[in-house]
């Protein structure tokens, strides 16, 4: 009877105890969901986060805090959010610079970026636009290329750290025209932007949202954008590969992900909830003026991206040293 007993107790309490998961997951959330940004505030990542956080805290009913975490290329917030407990409440906010290039930079990470922060949904693309201080006399990208020519060593172009989609869409151009450049890494874009305002730095490409608002004001100069195609937001802007470099195509892509271990129906949720809020009129209307694209992929499919996408840095990045971690 004794033993019957303690099986019948054991029994019991292995269900209850099997039975808390779901629950769990189903009462989620219950409390602020915080999203890390491991980019600089006022940056394209954080200000997508920001509009996404906000329709997903309407959507969730809790508020929803975005915290910037900038640092090296990325990898300080992601390996943040990659050691946080995984229960829904600490997402990350990133991209191609920790997902798809840091493993190609950074041999000695403390974490792996697809297996430990594996992707919830991609939110959106956007392209990069190259420009210099509206002081310089360059006007396109052959004067561009020309100085650099003429002035070996002198020209230099910021970023908002090495595998940002800034750095890879310079070091690209730098490969392709086969130029002598400098590059001068910042703490975050806002940081890199600011380096080119002041005219210590030559040139950048960075995110539309966050220059639009400079070259609109006269401030900097729009040589070329660095997609495939002409932005509809700068379309008097021409593309690098109309400049005379063919197949020149680098584009900023943002993307939701949580630590390794997050219950699947909170995953499947959030998921769910994204494609929602990306398919609503409004945010399509406000990221069409941020310079950025709604762009939904499911977990797998952002997965599948990022496989095809990450190869094609490995040649451009095997002889960077990445920066301190």
């Amino acid at each position: 009877m004794t033993r019957g007993w303690l099986l019948l107790f054991v029994s019991f309490a292995f269900t209850c105890a099997s039975a808390r998961v779901p629950t769990f997951a189903d009462d989620w959330p219950s409390r602020p969901i915080q999203i890390v940004v491991p980019f600089g505030a006022g940056g394209a990542a954080d200000i997508i986060a920001r509009l996404v956080g906000d329709k997903l805290a309407t959507a969730l009913g809790q508020p929803v805090v975005i915290e910037d975490r900038p640092g090296a290329g990325g990898n300080i917030g992601a390996a943040m959010v990659a050691h946080a407990n995984p229960d829904g409440y600490t997402l990350l906010m990133s991209g191609s610079p920790t997902h798809s290039v840091g493993p190609y930079l950074y041999k000695d990470l403390n974490y792996d970026p697809m297996r430990d922060v594996p992707p919830v949904a991609m939110l959106a693309v956007a392209p990069n636009l190259l420009v210099v201080n509206s002081s310089l006399p360059v006007h396109s990208v052959a004067d561009l290329i020309a100085l650099a020519r003429a002035k070996p060593h002198s020209v230099t172009y910021s970023s908002a750290g090495i595998g940002t989609s800034g750095y890879l869409a310079a070091e690209l151009l730098k490969a392709s025209a086969n130029l002598d450049i400098s590059h001068v890494p910042y703490k975050s874009g806002p940081e890199a932007v600011t380096g080119v305002l002041s005219g210590n730095i030559t040139f950048m490409f960075f995110t539309v949202p966050s220059l639009l608002p400079q070259v609109e004001a006269g401030q900097l100069r729009a040589l070329a954008i660095g997609s495939a195609e002409r932005s509809p937001l700068v379309p008097d802007v021409p593309t690098i590969a109309e400049a005379g470099y063919p197949g020149f195509d680098v584009i900023a892509w943002y993307g939701l992900f949580a630590p390794r271990g997050t219950p699947a129906p909170i995953a499947s949720r959030l998921s769910s909830e994204v494609q929602k809020i990306l398919d609503r009129s409004d945010v399509r209307t406000e990221m069409g003026k941020l310079g950025a694209e709604p762009h939904y992929l499911s977990p797998q499919g952002l997965t599948d991206y990022v496989a095809a996408e990450s190869p094609k840095w490995g040649p451009l990045l095997k002889n960077i040293k990445p920066p301190e971690n």
